[in-house]
């Protein structure tokens, strides 16, 4: 018998203490979740609807958020922390740190709660920037990389290119994301939204808002991409129900070539009002174009719309536009209100635009799914999240709420797409869009067996 043994040792490092927690309130290990602020700069928004980071921050890796200990003593072993993935999958602009901030925000009142008090939570972001800008595979392995690292759950991704490229993988792997695409394909068995937007309703939306403005006369845009079409689509269906003519249609790329010259075109033929359907990117070179023609007819756009808070030149690219928006009548939600105030108060800092928001609900999504889950795995995080009822949300008006199902995979419910307009620098609330039957106009309002 030999004298020499060989021991086993940990597969993997055993969990660790930060040591942070207190007994009366969920402590986070970071003040800010972004280089931006963690280094005592100022985010480069300048009106309150503009994004309250700056261009080129990056996130914290790694941000742990404990529970309040609620005066428990454990056996003194430490939890691992369940771990939720961010999938960075576009340029976010000056919006990082309102995705990030308000998310850990979110699982702070969770845990304050008692939503999931069982040990922290882990944030594990991964920058992985795709379509349109840059290749399809970068957004497929970062999602890979966050399942890798144990996430049980992915907030992302935002771009619908993105989103349906990544749909089979998710659906393979099991983890699910809850995107904010607008892309109704997506919702599937492992993929969510708390959807920024719904592509076909937005086409349905802005053609009847022309329509109820009198305008019979339309110039529809749509842009090249995998949602292209169904903004199109959908629009032209809904135009001619309603006796809208589409006097010219054009398909742009992100960088539009002859912007003014379709403008122009489309004004000597008539046209009193313009659609446009797509990523966004395109609409930062209509300012110019209708500016060099003197030329400001009533337009509408889905919710690329919501790019003014991206960065204060897109904002300003985006002037004299109504569009889709999800913030509701100012003051009205109590649930936005309240958010805003916490947020200034934990993070030092005032930001009020529509990601605060949206972020803010998709965590919940995330950490109330973790709290309904039997035991911190995907399969029963998925399970958790379908188990969502009437949940509050902070987006659109005082009656949106978020629930998900066993085959209901798009969260928000109620008037959470709204109009409003964006004219000299001001971001003014239009109304909720509350469409009626057409037989309700007519003067004649009984039966037709009466």
């Amino acid at each position: 018998m030999s004298d020499e043994h060989t021991y086993v040792e940990r597969m993997f490092p055993a969990p660790t203490d930060l040591g942070i927690a207190e007994a009366d309130r969920a402590v986070c290990n970071v003040a800010h979740g972004t280089s931006t602020h963690l280094e005592g700069a100022a985010g480069e928004g300048g009106a309150w609807y503009e994004g309250g980071g700056a261009a080129g921050e990056r996130a914290v890796q790694g941000i742990t958020i404990y529970p309040p200990t609620r005066g428990v003593s454990t056996q003194g072993d430490p939890w691992e922390p369940v771990k939720i993935g961010i999938l960075v999958d576009m340029d976010l602009g000056q919006l990082l740190a309102d995705w990030i901030d308000p998310t850990i925000l979110a699982i702070e009142d969770a845990l304050n709660e008692g939503v999931y008090s069982r040990g922290p939570i882990e944030l594990v972001v991964a920058d992985a920037r795709g379509l349109p800008r840059e290749n399809y595979r970068k957004v497929i392995e970062g999602y890979r990389w966050l399942v890798e690292q144990g996430c049980v759950v992915v907030l992302g991704p935002l771009i619908s290119d993105n989103s349906l490229v990544l749909q089979d993988t998710a659906n393979e792997l099991g983890v699910a994301c809850v995107g904010w695409t607008g892309a109704h394909r997506f919702a599937s068995d492992h993929c969510f939204t708390v959807a920024n937007g719904d592509i076909p309703t937005e086409g349905v939306m802005c053609a009847q808002w022309l329509h109820g403005r009198g305008i019979k006369k339309v110039g529809m845009f749509w842009e090249q991409g995998s949602s292209g079409r169904d903004y199109a689509d959908y629009f032209r269906e809904t135009a001619l129900q309603l006796g809208l003519q589409v006097v010219r249609e054009v398909k742009l790329e992100p960088n539009p070539r002859g912007l003014e010259d379709d403008l122009a075109m489309m004004r000597e033929l008539g046209v009193e009002g313009l659609y446009y359907g797509g990523y966004g990117y395109a609409t930062f070179h209509f300012a110019s174009a209708l500016k060099a023609l003197d030329w400001d007819p009533p337009r509408v756009m889905g919710t690329a719309f919501m790019f003014y808070s991206n960065s204060n030149a897109w904002a300003e690219g985006l002037e004299g536009w109504h569009g889709i928006d999800q913030l509701g009548e100012d003051g009205a939600n109590p649930n936005y209100n309240a958010m805003v105030e916490r947020f200034e108060r934990r993070f030092g800092r005032t930001t009020r635009n529509v990601v605060v928001a949206l972020a803010y609900d998709t965590a919940r999504v995330a950490i109330h799914g973790i709290g309904n889950a039997a035991i911190p795995h995907p399969r029963w995080v998925k399970e958790g999240m379908e188990r969502i009822r009437w949940m509050p949300a902070t987006n659109g008006g005082p009656g949106t709420y978020i629930q998900f199902g066993p085959h209901d995979r798009k969260g928000y419910k109620g008037d959470f797409l709204t109009i409003r307009e964006l004219r000299g620098g001001e971001l003014r609330f239009d109304g909720y869009h509350r469409p009626e039957w057409p037989s309700n106009q007519t003067a004649d309002t009984r039966g037709a067996g009466s």
